[in-house]
């Protein structure tokens, strides 16, 4: 079983709320409709890989049934998000010249039988620096390689001979490993009782539904109070992002994992 730390918390985060679609609207428009400037974005899937990595994070649930979601990253302006699809995309030689960092267009996620669960997250401010990292990871695998990342996740998927699930020895999800990484230059933990190399989209999920409280005391412990406006430029200055209870919107289509789409013409 993968190894995480369950939140104390009896009730789920309110500021977390479930916000059903429109008739006829996709995913695009329903994030446009609620806001889809900046956050961390979780994305479930249903073709065979998505249901793969789905039934891979069951371990993380306390009622053991596969997660919702798939595919994490960080929402940029433009309709676009930075992350590590499990997917070569169009050209696998540019995955170690990126260090498969890839920018998705949300264009490719608007189909709602496609990918039928969405949530955008805030847990941070955005730190101003975000574009930066992101492109100190794109550039330099030894702060994390996620190719490596990659290789066990695609032997998984594909089913191949004696390829267990690899959070059980502690290897993330790519897309989830990136997310926290950028967070953690931020100097922001983003899932408590997980390393970033471990994480996963359904680990930040229960983060941000569970552990409302630990980020309200990180909140008030980085609040500076009492000093010089001097003093606190200087500290907001040194701190990347300030930490915030998380609040968010989601729509769940589809609770129970299953395949519906097909890869293959």
């Amino acid at each position: 079983m993968a190894l995480s730390r369950r939140s104390g918390s009896a009730e789920p985060n309110p500021d977390l709320r479930e916000e059903p679609a429109q008739q006829g609207e996709g995913n695009r428009k329903w994030l446009a409709r609620l806001g889809n400037e900046d956050g961390v974005i979780l994305i479930g899937g249903t073709s065979l890989a998505d249901f793969r990595l789905r039934v891979a994070q069951s371990s993380l649930r306390s009622d053991m049934l596969p997660s919702y979601w798939s595919l994490c990253g960080i929402l940029l302006k433009g309709e676009i998000f930075a992350s590590v699809p499990l997917g070569p995309g169009s050209d696998i030689s540019a995955i170690p010249k990126c260090n498969a960092v890839r920018t998705c267009p949300l264009e490719e996620y608007d189909d709602p039988q496609l990918y039928p669960n969405v949530a955008v997250i805030r847990f941070a401010k955005i730190h101003k620096t975000v574009h930066e990292d992101i492109r100190h990871l794109r550039e330099d695998r030894t702060i994390l390689d996620f190719p490596a990342l990659m290789l066990p996740w695609l032997g998984f998927v594909w089913g191949t001979g004696g390829a267990p699930n690899p959070l059980i020895n502690g290897i993330g999800i790519p897309s989830a490993a990136f997310v926290e990484t950028v967070f953690a230059m931020a100097g922001f933990e983003l899932t408590p009782g997980l390393s970033s190399a471990s994480s996963c989209p359904e680990a930040i999920w229960q983060s941000a539904k569970w552990w409302a409280d630990f980020y309200k005391g990180a909140t008030e412990t980085t609040q500076v109070k009492g000093k010089s406006a001097k003093s606190r430029a200087s500290e907001e200055k040194d701190a990347k992002a300030a930490a915030m209870v998380p609040t968010g919107f989601y729509i769940l289509r589809q609770r129970a994992a299953a395949v519906i789409a097909s890869d293959v013409p």
